[in-house]
């Protein structure tokens, strides 16, 4: 069976070839829908999200995970993802110039023995029309004033639950007046006594962050969970935080 879709290429230039991870934010929105993708790039890997949502009221759109390798400097990836409720796959290719992440269009050709997922037929055919814009981001590393004073936003009202001291292993991302952290809290003195505030210290812990009139950085939201319950909690309490906070 042949079909036409969009493919993604993704071009690495040497900066992106180097061993530390790097986490890019890419997204297109018109009046009819939206794509979003997020990569993290590390050596010759790649993982990272792909979404895609039409803008109609009963839209479904493709949401999915991307995985693949660096080749000669393109990146070809396996895409899977669910739409309307089925599960597919298909290969991908993505192209980066700049700021811009171009996708561009080829042929597909369905797996004789899976008709699921979607082979590309020639790379050196695809054409590159869409692009999408890339995201202002950054980790805050250790060590920086920003991670600092987000930390110790954290630390009062995550200390009080807990019922003393902690400490915050994780990353946290920054985009605009927006952050996130993700990762764990770890008491200062011992265990809590409380038993079950130390099991639940045994999961990851989010937390949404956003700066205040000030300047200074204020808790929106935060919990632990072994789920993205909290994330989606989030998520759905401030529809107004950008996408790459929830990723």
């Amino acid at each position: 069976m042949n079909k036409f879709f969009i493919f993604p290429f993704l071009l690495l230039g040497a900066a992106l070839s180097a061993a530390e991870p790097q986490t890019m934010f890419f997204a297109q929105e018109n009046s009819k829908e939206y794509t979003r993708i997020a990569l993290t790039i590390e050596g010759d890997q790649v993982t990272g999200t792909q979404n895609w949502l039409p803008k109609q009221p009963d839209g479904h759109g493709a949401h999915g995970t991307i995985s693949g390798t660096v080749t000669d400097g393109l990146m070809r990836v396996l895409y899977e993802y669910t739409i309307e409720g089925s599960e597919q796959s298909e290969e991908e290719v993505l192209k980066l110039d700049g700021d811009k992440l171009y996708i561009g269009e080829g042929q597909l050709l369905a797996d004789p023995k899976n008709d699921a997922h979607l082979k590309l037929q020639d790379p050196s055919k695809v054409v590159f029309k869409k692009a999408l814009t890339r995201l202002p981001a950054s980790e805050a590393k250790a060590g920086t004033l920003e991670r600092k004073a987000i930390m110790d936003a954290m630390r009062v009202p995550v200390s009080a639950d807990v019922g003393q001291d902690v400490v915050f292993t994780g990353t946290v991302r920054i985009s605009g007046s927006w952050a996130r952290f993700n990762g764990h809290v770890d008491p200062v003195g011992g265990k809590p006594k409380n038993e079950d505030i130390a099991l639940e210290m045994e999961l990851d812990f989010f937390a949404l962050l956003q700066k205040d009139g000030k300047g200074g950085w204020k808790v929106l939201h935060k919990g632990f969970a072994g789920d993205i319950g909290v994330v989606e909690a989030a998520k759905e309490k401030y529809p107004k935080a950008p996408w790459i906070m929830f990723e």
